[in-house]
């Protein structure tokens, strides 16, 4: 296989930005300011997903945008579902409020498998979450996601005084989140004031500022510079299904042998399961509803 290097060049590219920061630091309105930026310049409506119970409609008379309320489970594919129907309806801009809940939504998973947790974490993240975040790095429209902060309550000196201030420890997503994103932006609960993590662009290096729709406008003209790049469609890898079925396996597994343990037959189970699905041998059942109404069979005998 012939391997050749060609000198390197500009292309125009789709941002992702990151807004993480403790409970009122100003997430929501940051990211609604950043999104009209982008969006006046592309020509395009906001797409907003949200799964803060409504929280941007708080905004509804101050911004201009089209919203979707995601309700629980928080899974992975909910959100790619999402993205890829903003990504069809001709959106360029969307806002994903916040990427916690699909993350919680993933130590629930955990939570919920028998064995070590440090082998189901890598289970997880390889099945749901790094397809999910790969997805949100190659979608070919703006992204501006927020996370919620790890909120800290720590004293600071104010004036001669002892003052309770909440500080963002991390956010609530994976570790290595921010290297997802062109730019990074944490944000001061007291202020609103952004300070960056990571920035690609060097627009907003030893900056200290609120963000504004100035600063949406300046980030869209940075990632318009150069070559328009070859067309290509960000693959999306739905794979919360098959999870889903692995966790429920898992889970018929365990209420399998915690019924035996309390004395019930074998040939009780199989009939059990039998009767729900039409099989005793629950680990080759494909489809989530039959998966489901096997686990609730062996439970309910």
């Amino acid at each position: 296989m012939t391997i050749n290097f060609q000198k390197a060049k500009r292309e125009q590219l789709w941002t992702k930005t990151l807004l993480t920061g403790p409970s009122g630091s100003g997430k929501t309105y940051s990211s609604l300011r950043l999104a009209t930026g982008l969006a006046k310049e592309c020509g395009s409506r906001i797409a907003y997903i949200d799964t803060e119970n409504g929280r941007a409609r708080y905004y509804a008379d101050e911004f201009d945008f089209d919203d979707i309320q995601l309700a629980a489970p928080f899974s992975s594919t909910k959100y790619t579902d999402a993205i890829e129907a903003a990504i069809g309806a001709g959106y360029k801009v969307i806002i994903i409020d916040s990427l916690s809940h699909e993350w919680l939504w993933c130590n629930d998973q955990v939570n919920s498998m028998p064995g070590n947790n440090f082998q189901n974490w890598g289970k997880v993240k390889t099945k749901w979450h790094n397809p999910f975040m790969e997805y949100i790095i190659q979608s070919p429209i703006h992204i501006i996601a927020t996370a919620r902060g790890k909120d800290k309550w720590v004293l600071e000196d104010k004036n001669g005084k002892q003052t309770p201030t909440k500080k963002g420890e991390g956010s609530v997503q994976s570790d290595d989140a921010e290297y997802n994103y062109t730019i990074t932006f944490n944000l001061n609960q007291d202020t609103h004031v952004a300070s960056c993590a990571k920035d690609n662009t060097h627009l907003f290096e030893d900056r200290f500022e609120v963000l504004t729709e100035k600063d949406g406008e300046h980030i869209y003209e940075w990632a318009n510079k150069g070559d328009k790049p070859a067309a290509k469609k960000a693959k999306l890898q739905k794979t919360a299904d098959d999870v889903d079925i692995d966790v429920i396996i898992e889970k018929i597994k365990v209420a399998i042998n915690e019924k035996i343990e309390s004395g019930v037959e074998r040939d009780a189970v199989a009939v059990a399961l039998k009767s729900a699905c039409g099989t005793a041998q629950y680990t080759k059942i494909k489809d989530v509803a039959k998966a489901e109404a096997a686990l609730k069979a062996v439970q309910n005998i």
